[in-house]
C-alpha cells in the first residue's frame, strides 16, 4: 500500500496550486461625489448616450449620415443640453462636478454637434472622423472621473 501512496502525494505536490484570478489594477479616476438626484439623471443621460452612440453606428453603416447626424444633435449635441433643468431645479449633474469634467461634457456635446454639421456635408470619411471625436471625448471623462 505504501508503494502506491508515496508515487500520488509526489503527484499532488506536482500539480500547480490552484489558479487565482488576476487582481485588477487599481482605479486611479477620481470619486466625483454628487446629491443622488443629479447622479440619476447624470446616469440616464449616459446610458442614452450610449444608445445614442449605438444608433449612429448603425446609421454610418447604412452610409445614412443625415439620420447619423440628426441623432447626435438631439440626443448628444448642444441641443440635448439642459432637458433636466425643470427636474433638477438648480441640482443638476454640472454643478457637482469639478470644473474639468464639467469641460469635458462640455466638449463632447460640442463635438457631436460638430460631428452633425458635417455630416450634412455628405463626406463619410470627415464624418467617421468626428464620429471618432465624440467617443474620444466619452472616452476620456469616463477614464478620469466615476460618481461611485
Amino acid at each position: 500500500m505504501r508503494r502506491f501512496l508515496l508515487p500520488f502525494a509526489l503527484l499532488l505536490t506536482a500539480l500547480p496550486a490552484q489558479a487565482q484570478p488576476p487582481v485588477p489594477p487599481p482605479d486611479t479616476r477620481q470619486l466625483v461625489n454628487m446629491p443622488d438626484l443629479p447622479r440619476t439623471l447624470m446616469r440616464t443621460d449616459m446610458q442614452d448616450h450610449l444608445m445614442a452612440l449605438n444608433e449612429i453606428i448603425g446609421h454610418m453603416a447604412e452610409n445614412n449620415l443625415a439620420a447619423a447626424g440628426e441623432t447626435a444633435e438631439k440626443r448628444m449635441g448642444q441641443s440635448s443640453m439642459g432637458k433636466h433643468a425643470y427636474m433638477a431645479r438648480g441640482q443638476g449633474p454640472g454643478r457637482f462636478m469639478p470644473d474639468t469634467m464639467r469641460q469635458m461634457g462640455w466638449n463632447m456635446h460640442d463635438t457631436a454637434t460638430e460631428f452633425a454639421k458635417i455630416t450634412k456635408t455628405g463626406d463619410r470619411a470627415k464624418s467617421l472622423a468626428a464620429l471618432q471625436q465624440v467617443t474620444s471625448s466619452c472616452v476620456a471623462c469616463h477614464m478620469s472621473f466615476r460618481t461611485r
